[in-house]
């Protein structure tokens, strides 16, 4: 007997049988199921549209439900790549059991960074939220979320990474933006899981069709199939709309095709389905799709013009033709290839009306125009002063929160201005601004050449504020494309005196970075007087910083601090925006290099808290990065490297890493040299590389002496030498050719390797050098004591070795006085062992206090009886070394006192507030901490502090 299916229209199915994605759905279950057992993970499911993404989500939804995992549920859309943090407050502000009140918000809102803040909140409400139980954060359609919700899908992974935590994101393979390419590429290369989804297999394709048709499908129907490229969302609309359309019909249990006429193709299919909705269903539909995936159904009241009642019946024809759903009070279409489907056809004309009345009626019921900046930016044209007005005041409110965004709506607005338009030049300098700092440099440096280019474009004035604005923009990643409109910017002619003080003096600054010492004096001197002529105080302060900067690398230090002394009591009169460099952390700097690195850690220390109490989260990071380079030099070494980790994934939630890495390469590479880490010393070898490429000679410079200090740490003294060539770049009033290390307390080091590699002459040279630093700056205890080291190296003099070391008592500088105290043992056991063996005793103790492992080895293997040594003794370094890497003994100080406080039950944050740290850095001692038990978990965690106590480990 053969049977016709046909079928007008049904309700929506809930949970139809998932085929073909067995391994997939296995993945997620074993994710959730380790969660439940208390290890977090994340899975990241890609794939083209209709491949059953969205499906996956709803099955880790259910399966949560399952295993009792608490889950939060967001999702992007194209239409919201303009909300910062739109898809993550989504997914944690909304559903029965919320994670955050949105009116919590409301305190962030008046902050500088406030994504930053609100990033740091939810991270908190995460971790307390799992001290009850595991939990899972499900995100859709990532490849349109906005600038702060990846840089939040980026970070709170990795901070969470000890939490039971589940990440289930998942995104399109293609029609990504580079920062959602890059997301998902780091996500996965730091320890997620991919699943990619393919085309279904003809098992599954069977099965499909089975569970559609009520009967297994012939060849006829499977050879239909296939033009659906074993998509399932396309292979479902294909068979029921056979079904529905009588297009198969069922013998002996097999349904077989009927006729030629079938929905061949997914848009057919759901145009078919609106030609059978009445009119108004199908106006509700087709005007829902102009303005974006979902909708209210007030507004929609409002854009058909009908009564509120007269859309019930309508309503109910969408949902049940499966073209939408309800979802917290919005209908929203079930898919986005049914939208993309229905929203071709509407003409243009009409999609930009119902677009921009759309716009004014949500901006009269008071949303941010954020919010539908999308929607305002796609329904404007030529000429539309209004929408121009209306997209500025977007991109002024998107600019410090999602500047890629904001540049993208500026570059519209600015297509909207007539040539003529007297704004036009102020808008180019903004979005010119917005594109550099979204990252698109190259865009950004065409449309300023584009306006330079064209005649009566801008004015001598405008001209001269747009170069500068380059300059300052390019100073962070180009300090050769900084110096370049600097002097371009200066030499405007018909500028004002003012702007052009301004030019100079930041070309002065960049002038130093690069290493171009004689002109940047020249221009700074020039900047100075017109800023006193013109009364720009600013101006003023970033030439006498960079003045400062010269003196310091002309070795005329008195003349150093007198000049930042100077620009840093200028600069409490000014706003601190228009300094593009702080006298006050440049000051710190020499306090730091001259001795005093525990006056320079305490000032940092005033700084971040001043910063992190007025909520200022760049001046905080700024800060962070300072303090591990002091604390390096305080010989607080293990402090010094879990502030430099935990600076890096503070840039991450700024946005700001790139400049950071740069910053945080050299004392992370030092610590590692110290501590005897040869990971880190292997990532201390790539770094350095990247640093010597880099255009700033301050960066070369420091990456060349990292990489020379490796040579040297791995006995290759002579390629350490070859790393330090002979040029006049910096140093040429100092010494004809020798370029000496930044650091004066690095100067014995040099000398030390000079001579380790047969060349006297050379260490002559930096003996020199060192000479003319102590000699030229009397009242610097520091470089007396450098000279006395450098010295006493060259000619084998216990008693000027002797001497460095009391120079150095002073010093807040412990593994330089240690370094002294070891070379002074080292000759004195010749001619005095007692003598010698008290200086290698106080350079051990001092290496061990400050956890430089790798140099106390080397004294504790030379104090021990010449020819009098065991095998043991031999070997008990080697043992001593293995047993520090890895166990509950293994654990340093600073990372004890954090896991104990962790395994109390204490979040980063309470734990950072305990310590005085930052909850980046309580991460990063986490981190270390977990790879050193070798465990994943804070249950593990837990599980191991209740046995160190009960094993009496408390002592410890």
């Amino acid at each position: 007997m053969e049977q016709t299916l046909t079928r007008p229209v049904r309700p929506v199915q809930v949970g139809p049988a998932l085929r073909g994605r067995e391994r997939e759905r296995a993945a997620l279950t074993g994710l959730l199921e380790r969660a439940a057992r208390g290890t977090g993970g994340l899975l990241v499911i890609e794939g083209p549209p209709g491949s059953g993404k969205t499906r996956l989500i709803e099955e880790a939804l259910r399966a949560a439900g399952r295993l009792g995992v608490r889950v939060f549920r967001g999702g992007a859309d194209p239409e919201g790549r303009t909300v910062p943090l739109g898809p993550v407050l989504r997914a944690f502000a909304s559903g029965s059991d919320p994670l955050l009140d949105e009116r919590q918000f409301g305190e962030f809102a008046h902050l500088p960074n406030q994504d930053y803040w609100i990033l740091q909140e939810i991270r908190e409400q995460l971790e307390r939220a799992t001290l009850a139980g595991p939990v899972a954060v499900l995100v859709d359609d990532v490849q349109w979320c906005d600038e702060s919700s990846l840089r939040a899908l980026r970070s709170l992974p990795e901070a969470l990474a000890g939490h039971p935590v589940v990440w289930v994101l998942a995104t399109r393979t293609a029609g990504l933006s580079r920062p959602a390419r890059a997301t998902v590429a780091r996500l996965v290369r730091d320890g997620g899981r991919s699943l990619r989804l393919g085309p279904l297999d003809g098992s599954a394709i069977r099965e499909l069709a089975r569970d559609t048709l009520g009967a297994e499908p012939d060849d006829t129907v499977l050879e239909l199939a296939a033009q659906a490229e074993g998509k399932p969302l396309l292979l479902r609309e294909l068979f029921e709309g056979l079904r529905d359309e009588g297009g198969v019909a069922v013998r002996s249990g097999r349904a077989r095709l009927t006729g030629p006429r079938i929905p061949q193709r997914f848009e057919e299919s759901v145009r078919h389905r609106l030609s059978h909705l009445s009119p108004l269903a199908r106006d509700f539909a087709e005007v829902a799709s102009v303005l974006g995936r979902s909708c209210s159904v007030d507004l929609m009241v409002e854009l058909l013009g009908v009564p509120p009642g007269s859309l019930v019946e309508p309503l109910q024809e969408v949902l049940a033709a499966e073209l939408m759903v309800e979802t917290d009070g919005r209908m929203t279409f079930r898919h986005d290839l049914v939208r993309e489907a229905i929203v071709g056809l509407a003409p243009a004309a009409r999609r930009r009306w119902l677009r921009r009345r759309a716009v004014d009626l949500q901006l009269a019921r008071g949303v941010p125009v954020t919010d539908v900046a999308v929607l305002l930016a796609e329904s404007a044209g030529p000429g539309d002063d209004a929408s121009v007005k209306l997209l500025t005041r977007a991109v002024s409110e998107l600019a410090a929160r999602a500047p890629a965004a904001a540049a993208e709506l500026s570059t519209k607005a600015l297509r909207l201005l007539a040539d003529d338009d007297t704004d036009r030049p102020r808008m180019i300098a903004g979005t010119v601004a917005l594109l550099w700092l979204g990252g698109a440099h190259a865009r950004a440096l065409e449309l300023a050449e584009s306006a330079f280019r064209a005649p009566g474009t801008l004015d001598p004035e405008s001209e001269a504020r747009l170069r500068l604005t380059l300059a300052g923009l390019a100073s962070q990643q180009s300090f050769t494309e900084a110096v370049r409109q600097g002097r371009l910017g200066a030499a405007v002619e018909g500028a004002s005196a003012g702007l052009r003080a301004h030019s100079l003096a930041l070309l002065a600054l960049n002038l130093t970075r690069g290493g171009t010492l004689d002109e940047a004096r020249r221009t700074a001197a020039r900047a100075r007087a017109l800023a006193r002529e013109t009364g720009r105080t600013a101006a003023e302060v970033v030439a006498l910083t960079a003045e400062s900067i010269v003196s310091f690398m002309r070795a005329d230090w008195q003349q150093a601090h007198d000049a930042v002394e100077r620009a840093d009591r200028l600069a409490r009169d000014v706003d601190p925006a228009e300094l593009p460099y702080k006298p006050g952390m440049w000051r710190i700097y020499l306090h730091s290099s001259a001795g005093s690195a525990q006056r320079a850690v305490d000032e940092a220390d005033e700084g971040i808290l001043l910063a992190r109490r007025h909520g200022q989260a760049a001046t905080m990071h700024f800060w962070t990065m300072s303090r591990a380079r002091f604390l390096l030099d305080a010989g607080r070494l293990e402090e010094s490297r879990a502030e430099a980790e935990g600076v890096v994934a503070m840039a991450e939630d700024l946005g700001s890493a790139d400049f950071t890495d740069t910053s945080v390469r050299y004392p992370l590479g030092i610590v590692a040299l110290h501590t005897g880490d040869r990971q880190g010393v292997r990532r201390a070898v790539r770094d350095a590389a990247e640093m010597m490429r880099d255009d700033s000679v301050f960066v070369r410079r420091f990456g060349t002496w990292l990489a020379a200090q490796v040579a040297e740490w791995q006995g290759d003294s002579e390629r350490a030498l070859e790393l330090m060539p002979r040029d006049t770049e910096f140093f040429d009033a100092v010494h004809p050719r020798f370029p000496v290390p930044l650091d004066p307390m690095d100067q014995p080091a040099f000398v030390r390797i000079a001579l380790r590699a047969g060349d006297r002459e050379r260490a002559a040279e930096a003996v020199e050098v060192a000479r003319l630093r102590a000699e030229g700056n009397p009242l610097f205890a520091g470089l007396a004591a450098a000279h006395a080291h450098a010295r006493g190296l060259l000619t084998d003099d216990a008693e000027l070795l002797a001497e460095a070391v009391q120079l150095h008592r002073g010093s807040q500088r412990p593994i330089a006085v240690a370094s002294a105290c070891e070379d002074a043992g080292r000759v004195l056991l010749e001619t005095s062992a007692a003598r010698g063996t008290r200086y290698l005793k106080e350079a051990l103790r001092l290496y061990e206090e400050c956890g430089a492992q790798w140099h106390a080895e080397r004294v504790a293997r030379r104090l021990a009886p010449a020819g009098n040594r065991t095998r043991s003794d031999r070997t008990r370094p080697a043992a001593r070394a293995q047993d520090r890497a890895t166990g509950w003994a293994s654990l340093s100080r600073g990372e004890l006192q954090v896991v104990r406080l962790v395994a109390r039950g204490a979040t980063n944050r309470e734990v950072a507030e305990q310590l005085f740290v930052s909850p980046h850095t309580v991460n990063t001692y986490v981190r270390r901490s977990f790879k050193k038990l070798g465990i994943t978990s804070r249950v593990e965690l837990v599980r191991m502090a209740m046995e160190q106590d009960r094993d009496g480990g408390a002592a410890r």
